[in-house]
C-alpha cells in the first residue's frame, strides 16, 4: 500500500519538515524511518511511502538549518492501520502545543471542564474520515461537520455529519464522498437534544481539494483546533498570595498549608477559580529570618516545616504539651508580621517533642515507609543535608570535611547507622508536610478551584541539589539581570547557573523529575524568570554586582569585528578598569593619596591599575566585610567596585584574547565618554547588534531545546514569567508552545506605550495589575504623581487623579483587568482589597510583599485579615463576586 503524507504548514527559506515513522509489521517487527518531506508550495509539504505491515505510527518534525533547531510536533504518535486500499492519504494538520485545546487538557481545567457521556462511534467505513481534535465541548454538545457536499448536508444546520468521540478529545467520523472536488467544509457544535448545530467556527472555510491519487483510495483529514468564537473560550480569576501571608484562627504566627481550605472557601464565595502562591519548598538555611527568601531553596523537592499545622498532627500528647501550643499560637498569630525565627524555633521544639514520643510508632508505620521508598532518591539527601548542615552549623557544605562530596555510599551508611532516628525527624516531617498539603488540594478541587504554584529559576547553591549532583550546575557563576531603572547595578541572585549540556544529555531528568514533584500538587504553575530558559544573565562568581554579568548563552563578538567596523581595539583600555590620574578625584575626592597608597598602583604613564588584592569586586567585598551605608567607609569601597565595573568589554574566558560580551550599559563608563564621537557610534552600532539582533535566532534555538521537554514533562498547565528585557523571539516560542506569558499593566513590553491596557492581551496569557516583586496598586499610585497622573488620564480620563488610590479608581483598574481577553485574570489579594477602602490596610506601604532592590529582604508581610473575616466581608465578597459574573469569567 502506498501512504502520502500531506502537511500543511507554512515554511520559510531555510526550514525543513521531517516524518519520523515506524511501521509494524503483523508480527509485532517494527521498521524505522526518518524521511525529508518534499515541498509542494508555501503551504504545503508531502511525502510518499510503500509499505507492508499491520499499521504505521509517525509524527512530523521541524527543522531550522541555521542555527540548527529541531521541534517535534506535539501530539503524537499519528497512527495509520493499514488497510485494503491502494493509496492511503493522509491530509494533516501541524499540531501545536498553542492550540488552546491543549491548554484545556492540563490539569487546571479538570474540576472546570464539563464531563461528557461517551457518543456512540459512527461504524460507517466511508473513503473519507474527518478527524478534529477539540477540548472542553459542552455536555449535551458533539462535534460536527457540515459543508459543500450533498454528503455534508449541503450546509444544512439540520443535516452535518456527527462527529464520535473516539478517544478524549479526539472526534471521527466516516464520509463516503461521491461529490466531485473541491469540498468546503467547517466544524460545528451539534445539540443533541434539539438536532441542530448551535455553533459553527469562526473564519474562512476549510478545504478538500481535488485529491485522486488512484481507483482504490482511503482519505482522512486531521485537523486541529476548533475556531471558538471569543466568547466561547473559558476565562477565569484568580487571587495570588503567599502561603507565608495567610492568618487564620487556627494558624500559628505563619500561613499554613491547611489555611489553604479556608482560602478556597472565600476564593469560592467571590466567584474565584484559582488560587496562585509562591515557592514553598523549604528554604532553612541558616536558621536566621534571611531563610524567609522563599526563592532561595535548599532542596527543589522539600516541603518547607514552617507550613505544617501542628493541630492536624494526629499524635497522643500531654496537656501541657497543648498548651504550649496554644501559648504559641497566643503569642505569634496577632503579630502583624511573620516573626519568622520565633515561629521556626516553635515549630521545630514542638514537632521534636511529637517525634520523640511517636517515633517507634511513626517509623513502623506502612504509610511512612511508602513515602519513603516512593521519595527516596531526593528525601534521604535532603535529611542528610539537614543534619549535616545543623552538625557543622553551615550550610556550605564545602566546609563538612569528609562530607563535603556527596557519594551514596557513605549517605546509605549513615542511614544504616545510629544516626538514622535523627535522619528520619527530616523525613517524617515531609511526610507530614506531603499528606497536610495533598489533603488541602483535594478540598480545593473540590470547590473547583485550581492551584498555581511558582517555580523559581534558580537554586542556592548550598543547597542538597548543588551537593548532591554539582555537575548539574555552574558553580563558579551566578544568576541575576542586567541593569533596570529600578536596580541601576543590575542584579545578583547568588544562584549557580545551568549545565544545559549536561542535562540535555538524559533527556533533563532532573527538571523531568522536578516537574513531577510539582504536579503532585499543584494544577498550574509560573515559570520564574521563563528568559533563563533562552539565556541567563550570568556574573562570574568572583563579582558582585549585577553589571558585571552577560548573557549566556550568547553569540560573542570576535576580535576582528573591531577590526571590520574600523575601531582601534586596544585590550588594555577597553577590557580593564579605565583609571586616569584627571579621573582619580572625582572618584575618591579627599581619599585619594589613601586610595593610591593601598588599593591602586600606577600602570602606564597617566594611568593606575587596582593592586591584585581588590582587582574583582569580591575581593573589595570581603576586604570591607559587611558593612552598610552609615560606615565611613562606604563611599570609599562603592567607588572601588565602579573601578572595576569601569570596563567596556568582558572577555570570554578560555579565548585566548579573541572572543568578548559587551558591558550592558558601557556608554555609561568613563572609558566610553572619553572615546572620540567617530569611534563612539561605531562601538554603539556593534553594541545594539550585539543585544538586538545577532542573538535573537540563536536564542529562539535555545528556547525550543529546552522548554518542550518542560512543557511535556508533566499536565500542568505552564505560564511563564517574561517580564524585563525580552528577546524579540520570546512570545512567538511561548505561543507555540502553549506557555502563558504574564502580561503586567505598568510594564508594556513594546516601546511605544507607557502602558499596557489587558483589552490588549492575546487570549494565552495572565493579565495582572501587580506581581510579589512590586508595590501594590495602592503603593505604586502615590509612589510618583509623575507616572500615575498620565496613567489616570490615559486610561480612565481622569484629569486630577488624587494622591490616595481611591475605592473606585481601584475597581475600575480591576474591572478592566477583568473584561480583558486573557484566560486569566490574577490579582494579589491586597490589590481587590484596594476595592474597599473600608476593610483595607491603612498604610499601602506595609502590604509590600518584596523589595527587589533591598538584599537580603525580610519576606513576611501577612494578611491583616483572617480567612475567617474575609469570608465574613460580605459587602466586599458580592463586589468581586459582582464583577467577576458580569465579565463573564
Amino acid at each position: 500500500m502506498k501512504i502520502v503524507f500531506r502537511l500543511n504548514y507554512h515554511t520559510v527559506p531555510g526550514e525543513s519538515l521531517w516524518l519520523e515513522l515506524a511501521i509494524i509489521s503483523e508480527t509485532g517487527q517494527r521498521e524505522e524511518r526518518v524521511l525529508p518531506l518534499a515541498w509542494l508550495d508555501h503551504q504545503h509539504w508531502e511525502a510518499r511511502v510503500e509499505c507492508e505491515g499491520s499499521r504505521v505510527e509517525y509524527r512530523y518534525q521541524y527543522r531550522q538549518e541555521h542555527p540548527h533547531t529541531v521541534l517535534d510536533e506535539w501530539h503524537g504518535p499519528r497512527v495509520i492501520r493499514i488497510r485494503k486500499v491502494d493509496t492511503y492519504l493522509a491530509l494533516d494538520t501541524w499540531c501545536s502545543a498553542g492550540t488552546e485545546d491543549y491548554a484545556f487538557e492540563t490539569k487546571a481545567f479538570a474540576g472546570m471542564v464539563p464531563k461528557r457521556h461517551a457518543l456512540k462511534r459512527d461504524a460507517t467505513e466511508g473513503n473519507h474520515e474527518f478527524q478534529l481534535r477539540m477540548a472542553a465541548v459542552p455536555p449535551g454538545q458533539a462535534v460536527c461537520v457540515l459543508g459543500s457536499a450533498p454528503e455534508l448536508g449541503l450546509w444544512s444546520l439540520e443535516k452535518p455529519v456527527i462527529l464520535s468521540e473516539v478517544s478524549e478529545n479526539v472526534w471521527r467520523a466516516s464520509v463516503d464522498f461521491r461529490s466531485d472536488y473541491p469540498v468546503e467544509y467547517k466544524y460545528g457544535l451539534y445539540d443533541l437534544t434539539t438536532r441542530k448545530v448551535v455553533d459553527i467556527e469562526l473564519w474562512e472555510n476549510r478545504s478538500i481539494d481535488a485529491h485522486y491519487l488512484s481507483e482504490s483510495q482511503k482519505t482522512r483529514i486531521s485537523d486541529e483546533g476548533y475556531r471558538r468564537k471569543p466568547d466561547a473560550l473559558f476565562r477565569g480569576a484568580g487571587v495570588a498570595l503567599p502561603v507565608f501571608s495567610l492568618r487564620s484562627e487556627k494558624s500559628l504566627g505563619v500561613g499554613e498549608f491547611a489555611d489553604l481550605k479556608g482560602f478556597a472557601d472565600w476564593a469560592k464565595l467571590a466567584g474565584l477559580k484559582l488560587i496562585q502562591i509562591l515557592p514553598i519548598n523549604d528554604t532553612t538555611s541558616s536558621h536566621r529570618w534571611t531563610d524567609s527568601y522563599p526563592y532561595s531553596a535548599i532542596s527543589v523537592f522539600a516541603l518547607h516545616p514552617q507550613y505544617l499545622r501542628i493541630d492536624a498532627l494526629e499524635y497522643e500528647m500531654s496537656e501541657d504539651f497543648d498548651r504550649r501550643v496554644a501559648e504559641a499560637r497566643h503569642r505569634l498569630n496577632p503579630l502583624a508580621q511573620v516573626d519568622y525565627e520565633a515561629v521556626m524555633k516553635a515549630k521545630v521544639d514542638l514537632t521534636r517533642e511529637i517525634y520523640e514520643e511517636h517515633r517507634s510508632s511513626i517509623l513502623a508505620s506502612p504509610q511512612f515507609e511508602n513515602f519513603l521508598q516512593l521519595n527516596r532518591e531526593w528525601v534521604i539527601p535532603y535529611a542528610v543535608f539537614c543534619v549535616k548542615r545543623d552538625e557543622y552549623g553551615t550550610a556550605d557544605f564545602s566546609k563538612w570535611e569528609k562530607c563535603s562530596v556527596f557519594h551514596w555510599a557513605w549517605v546509605n551508611a549513615l542511614v544504616e547507622s545510629d544516626r538514622w532516628l535523627e535522619i528520619a525527624y527530616h523525613i517524617w516531617l515531609q511526610f507530614e508536610l506531603d499528606a497536610q498539603l495533598s489533603e488541602a488540594v483535594a478540598y480545593l478541587h473540590e470547590q473547583g478551584i485550581a492551584l498555581k504554584g511558582d517555580l523559581p529559576i534558580g537554586i542556592d547553591r548550598e543547597s542538597v541539589d548543588a551537593w548532591s549532583a554539582p555537575h548539574l550546575f555552574k558553580m563558579d557563576a551566578q544568576t541575576g539581570a542586567p541593569p533596570d531603572a529600578f536596580a541601576v547595578k543590575g542584579q545578583n541572585w547568588g544562584f549557580p547557573t545551568y549545565h544545559w549540556e549536561v542535562m540535555k544529555q538524559d533527556g533533563y531528568a532532573w527538571w523531568r523529575n522536578r516537574f513531577a514533584q510539582l504536579s503532585r500538587y499543584f494544577d498550574a504553575y509560573r515559570i520564574d524568570h521563563i528568559l533563563g530558559f533562552f539565556r541567563i544573565w550570568q556574573v562570574p562568581y568572583d563579582q558582585v554586582e549585577g553589571i558585571m554579568g552577560y548573557f549566556d548563552p550568547a553569540l560573542p563578538i570576535h576580535r576582528n569585528e573591531f577590526g571590520e567596523r574600523q575601531i582601534p581595539f586596544e585590550y588594555e583600555r577597553f577590557c580593564r578598569p579605565y583609571l586616569r590620574e584627571h579621573s582619580l578625584a572625582g572618584r575618591f575626592g579627599q581619599r585619594v593619596d589613601e586610595v593610591k597608597q593601598r588599593f591602586i598602583e600606577p600602570f602606564r604613564s597617566d594611568s593606575w591599575m587596582l593592586r591584585d588584592a581588590f582587582s574583582n569586586q569580591r575581593k573589595i567585598e570581603e576586604y570591607f566585610g559587611a558593612i552598610d551605608e552609615a560606615h565611613p567607609d562606604w563611599l570609599l569601597k562603592e567607588a572601588l567596585m565602579d573601578c572595576v565595573s569601569d570596563v567596556m568589554f568582558f572577555e570570554v574566558p578560555g579565548s585566548d584574547g579573541w572572543e568578548f560580551h559587551p558591558r550592558y550599559g558601557l556608554q555609561n563608563t568613563k572609558s566610553y565618554q572619553e572615546l572620540h564621537d567617530d569611534i563612539k557610534w561605531r562601538i554603539d552600532e556593534l553594541y545594539n547588534d550585539y543585544f538586538y539582533r545577532r542573538q535573537e535566532e540563536f536564542w529562539k534555538a535555545k528556547g525550543y531545546e529546552k522548554l518542550p521537554a518542560m512543557r511535556r514533562a508533566s499536565s500542568m498547565l505552564l505560564c511563564g514569567e517574561d517580564l524585563g528585557m525580552v528577546p524579540a523571539c520570546v512570545p512567538g516560542v511561548l505561543k507555540n508552545l502553549g506557555i502563558l506569558s504574564l502580561e503586567i499593566q505598568r510594564m508594556p513590553k513594546t516601546s511605544n506605550v507607557a502602558f499596557f491596557h489587558p483589552v490588549d492581551a492575546p487570549y494565552m496569557s495572565v493579565v495582572s495589575p501587580s506581581t510579589h516583586d512590586m508595590p501594590t496598586l495602592r503603593g505604586w499610585w502615590r509612589e510618583d504623581a509623575e507616572v500615575t497622573a498620565p496613567f489616570a488620564w490615559q486610561l480612565f480620563g481622569i484629569n486630577l487623579p488624587p494622591v490616595e488610590l481611591s475605592g473606585e479608581i481601584a475597581q475600575s483598574i480591576i474591572d478592566q483587568h477583568l473584561k480583558s481577553p486573557a484566560m486569566w485574570a490574577i490579582f494579589p489579594l491586597q490589590d481587590l482589597l484596594a476595592m474597599d477602602e473600608a476593610l483595607r490596610l491603612a498604610d499601602p506601604d506595609a502590604e509590600r510583599i518584596n523589595v527587589p532592590a533591598i538584599i537580603p529582604f525580610y519576606w513576611r508581610y501577612r494578611s491583616h485579615l483572617s480567612v475567617e473575616e474575609l469570608a465574613k466581608a460580605e459587602n466586599f465578597n458580592g463586589l468581586v463576586k459582582n464583577l467577576v459574573k458580569e465579565s463573564g469569567r
